[in-house]
């Protein structure tokens, strides 16, 4: 009778350990899956952020260029100084 006992509980350790494996098993792969899916929408708003910096540096490159700068100062009134208004700085 003791060693049926015994036999029972070694059983139901076994028992409780597998089903705590099992879960926790469960739960790692749970957890894989959850980062992936926020690596990728991390990967996916980085491209959309290096989209971005790409059109804005052709944006600041059109807007920086001679012909844009001197369209947008006629616009503006602006011209070239006459020789009279140009002062120099002595060191």
């Amino acid at each position: 009778m003791k060693g049926l006992g015994s036999g029972f509980l070694g059983l139901g350790l076994v028992f409780v350990t597998t089903i705590v494996l099992g879960l926790g098993l469960v739960w790692v792969n749970i957890e894989r899956v959850d980062l992936s899916y926020e690596l990728k929408t991390l990967e996916r708003d980085l491209q959309e952020k290096r989209d971005q910096h790409s059109k804005l540096q052709v944006e600041r490159q059109y807007l920086l260029a001679p012909p844009t700068l001197r369209a947008r100062a006629e616009g503006a009134g602006l011209r070239p100084p006459h020789r009279d208004q140009i002062r120099t700085l002595q060191e």
